[in-house]
């Protein structure tokens, strides 16, 4: 890249990363001539004034905090339109990407990290900044073992007197505590839950929460527990297992007060007594993958200096820059005619130097919004491509500002309809809904939103949400009504706080017309309260009447039996035989049946025998 000077002090040497708000650049500071690393402000985010201002009191917050475990920052500057931070470079790797290449880490090596950090957000805390994002891609480890806590540039004080972001939910949706899941207020407790998260997953190798869609982790977040550690890597101390799920708590009353208190919990485990406080003093270049992760990440590179060759390039340019001015001007003296050719699509520097090349200038003449043409390329080009015309001519084209973005509103506590009139209003879509139960927030109100309030995205782009259902009601068990009329089925229905659904015919030999045949769930079915019934019923003709004899002896026990015969069939329940009998008696009966039967014989009120006919 072309080096710069910004403040006249900070020369850019190469672009080592770009995250969602910001590039970032290795750099050498003139001044004091150490390396640095230099944040810039992402154009479309530079052209919200609003957004500035909390850009720069949240790095001058940030400026504030001096500690080992801290990514020092420098300097917080303007100039033409660019704003920028510059912070001290370290040489290392992410957490992230040190877990991906060694797999989960030892209790004690898990301890010295988490204790490191907890002593990084102590001082941020009693400075009244919360991180918001402690997630192990901002967490960096020099090949000494030092621990290094990137990032508190897009910190937000934790008190109304400091930084907000307009209600914005920060984070990675792996790492978000419930409350920033929510988009309710945060606190210092906030990162405590993140922390939490981070060491679970150093533990274990997992994240707590995974799921295909951001918005079903979020969620997670909010509505449910994680696998126990033990449960996944038993050799996991019980202690240090209560001592992360207690940062990972859903309330945040319940978690570790403060990051002091944490940071003495951790140290109190047997083996934390190997803990050494890192010393201040590195300079900081991270490894290559950082520049992918996000803004507080640094890419790695070794240190160089221009050699004497270096210059001798640059005084060369510099010779071939005149010499392409002088055969520009000698074209307009002789009119030599070229061809135009097609720069559209191309870079402004590539379609200047192809321009240059047959001997036209280029003259930007507008930009325009364009989803097709990245931001900084040819969109269209006057004369047009292919068309002679004098040497020396100017070629007016317009370039691409890449897709045209619009800020995210915040759709929670917002019925869907009026969260349908917000996204058209800015120029988007309403997304999947999904409707979960929640204790908490009115039936048909959204919960949560993907992306969240304040993000930025292309127009007719969609916004995701989750709709609440209210509260979860109650299991009940479905009855069985076959067999029953269908007043009969409602009441039953009624009793079990259920209602009667569709109904529908059809034809049977086993029913009475009008009996309940067949019902949808089925009976014993657990289902909620409330909960519609579909039910079948017969159309006749019914079971025909038929004989079935019976026979039973009597006991000899006593003298006289009362017995009564009872019938259950497909007309219900009836007595059949009701008569005095002598003991040791052999009683012989003829009864009617409809359809399949069910026969008990009771004896002075006591079931005697069953059959099934």
């Amino acid at each position: 890249m072309t080096k710069r000077l910004l403040h006249n002090r900070y020369e850019l040497l190469e672009e080592i990363g770009d995250g969602g708000t910001a590039i970032v650049y290795k750099a050498r500071c003139t001044l004091l001539d150490r390396i640095v690393a230099v944040k810039i402000l992402k154009e479309e985010l530079a052209r919200d004034q609003a957004f500035v201002r909390k850009f720069r009191s949240e790095a001058q917050a940030a400026a504030q905090l001096s500690h080992p475990n801290i990514v020092n920052v420098y300097d917080v500057g303007e100039e033409n339109g660019l704003h920028f931070i510059v912070m001290e470079y370290v040489e290392g790797v992410s957490l992230k990407k040190y877990l991906e290449e060694h797999g989960p880490l030892t209790p004690q090596e898990a301890v010295r990290i988490a204790v490191l950090i907890c002593g990084a957000l102590e001082q941020a805390h009693q400075k009244g900044i919360v991180h918001r994002d402690i997630k192990p891609h901002n967490i960096l480890m020099t090949s000494d073992g030092s621990i290094k806590v990137a990032d508190f540039g897009i910190a937000r004080a934790s008190n109304s007197s400091t930084i907000t972001y307009s209600g914005n939910i920060m984070g990675s949706v792996h790492y978000i505590s419930p409350e920033q899941a929510r988009g309710t207020a945060v606190g210092a407790t906030t990162d405590i839950y993140s922390l939490g998260c981070l060491m679970y997953e150093m533990l274990t190798g997992k994240v707590p929460f995974d799921a295909e869609s951001p918005i079903t982790v979020a969620l997670k977040h909010i509505h449910e527990e994680p696998v126990p550690l033990r449960a996944i890597n038993s050799a996991i101390p019980p202690k240090l297992e209560r001592i992360v799920l207690k940062a990972m708590a859903k309330d945040p009353h319940l978690r570790f007060r403060t990051a002091t208190e944490m940071k003495q919990a951790l140290m109190s485990l047997s083996y934390s007594g190997q803990l050494i406080e890192q010393e201040a003093g590195a300079n900081l270049v991270a490894d290559p993958a950082f520049g992918t992760e996000g803004d507080g990440e640094i890419m790695s590179a070794k240190r160089r200096k221009m050699k004497p060759i270096g210059k001798l390039v640059v005084l060369v340019a510099l010779i071939g820059l005149l010499a392409g001015l002088v055969y520009g001007l000698r074209g307009q003296f002789f009119g030599k005619e070229v061809v135009v050719p097609s720069v559209e699509g191309y870079s402004t520097k590539e379609a200047y130097e192809k321009l240059a090349e047959v001997g036209l200038k280029m003259t930007k003449v507008g930009e325009e919004y364009n989803d097709e043409v990245e931001a900084g390329c040819v969109v269209t080009q006057d004369p047009a491509p292919g068309k002679k015309v004098k040497e020396g001519r100017e070629v007016r084209v317009i370039l691409s500002k890449g897709p045209e973005m619009v800020r995210v509103p915040d759709l929670t506590g917002l019925a869907i309809a009026d969260a349908r009139l917000e996204l058209t209003n800015v120029g988007l879509r309403m997304g999947n809904i999904e409707y979960v139960f929640d204790q908490e927030v009115p039936e048909g109100v959204i919960i949560s939103q993907e992306p969240r309030a304040n993000q930025r995205l292309k127009v007719n782009e969609k916004v995701d949400v989750a709709v609440s259902k209210g509260p979860q009601p109650n299991q009940v068990q479905v009855p069985s009504l076959l067999g029953l009329s269908l007043d009969e089925a409602k009441s039953r229905l009624a009793e079990n706080k259920l209602v009667l659904g569709s109904i529908s015919e059809r034809e049977s030999l086993d029913y009475f017309p009008g009996q309940v045949i067949a019902q949808t769930p089925g009976a014993g079915t657990m289902v909620t309260e409330g909960q519609s019934v579909d039910l079948v019923a017969s159309k006749g003709p019914g079971p025909l009447p038929r004989t079935v004899p019976l026979t039973f002896s009597l006991p000899e026990d006593q003298d006289f039996y009362k017995v009564v015969v009872k019938v259950n069939d497909a007309k219900g329940v009836r007595e059949a035989e009701s008569n005095v009998y002598v003991g040791g008696d052999e009683v012989n009966l003829s009864l009617t049946c409809y359809g399949k039967a069910i026969i008990e014989v009771y004896l002075d009120g006591t079931l005697y025998k069953r059959y099934s006919a």
